[in-house]
Parts: C-alpha cells; structure tokens; sequence
C-alpha cells in the first residue's frame, strides 16, 4: 500500500509511504530521530515550506554537515510535488493500481506459483511460532 497525494491533508509526512518505495521516517532515519515534529502531515510541512530555509524543517538541535547533505537530498525530492486543494489522499493498492485492493486479488497474490512472493508472504499467512490450542492451555493451566 502506499498514498497518492492529493491535498496532503490525510497523509503524514515522515510515516506514510507516499513518495519513494519507503517512508521518509526510514529513507531519511536520521532527520527523523532529529525532527521536531514527527506526525506533521504532507499539507502542513508544504504550507510551512519545505524548500532551504523553510520553517517545516525544525530540528532538536543544528545539523551536521553529513545531515544537512541528507536534507538536501531530501528537499531535491520534495521539488517537483505539488498539492490539488481539490483532491483527497488516497491509498493505492501496487500489485493492482487500477482496480485497487480486494480479498480475491490478496488471496491470488499470496497464494501464486510465483516463488519469491510465496517464499516472502509465506510466513505472513502461516505463523510458525504460534503454539497449538492445547499447548497454550496446558501452559497457562501449569503457570496458574
């Protein structure tokens, strides 16, 4: 899943996976562990102003150079995105952008013949470490 922007308003800057393949909290780690406001959403740090010298960017303490060239890289991504007032954010479901998500089409994908999404997906849909029923009563039974 990840967000088509619209207005910004419903989708958060650092958190959502709205521009790239992972959200700028993980891209970016560092800004993050130093960035003042971690749930400011994409409007509000666009209203702010994101480009240099913008008051969107507020940190905990001043940059290090190494930081401030990861800010840069930050920012050139950031140059070309503009909001639609008229829009709303949206989710978008990437194995099928145009129909969108649902259970027939997730139940295709994880259950395909296709073997490295099966191999990826496997552990999602059987839970090794779950222990049997029976096994988890006997033990809550013998703590008691």
């Amino acid at each position: 899943m990840s967000r088509r922007i619209g207005d910004g308003t419903n989708t958060l800057f650092w958190h959502d996976r709205w521009l790239g393949d992972v959200p700028f909290s993980r891209r970016f780690s560092r800004l993050f562990d130093l960035v003042v406001e971690k749930s400011i959403t994409v409007a509000s740090m666009f209203a702010h102003g994101w480009e240099e010298g913008g008051e969107a960017w507020r940190w905990r303490r001043r940059l290090w150079v190494w930081e401030e060239d990861m800010l840069e890289e930050c920012r050139c991504l950031l140059n070309n995105i503009f909001l639609q007032h008229s829009v709303s954010d949206r989710w978008i479901w990437q194995p099928d952008i145009e129909e969108g998500y649902t259970v027939c089409g997730a139940y295709q994908l994880l259950t395909s013949q296709v073997h490295h999404v099966v191999d990826v997906t496997e552990d999602l849909i059987w839970h090794k470490q779950v222990p049997l029923k029976g096994l988890y009563s006997c033990l809550e039974a013998a703590a008691k």
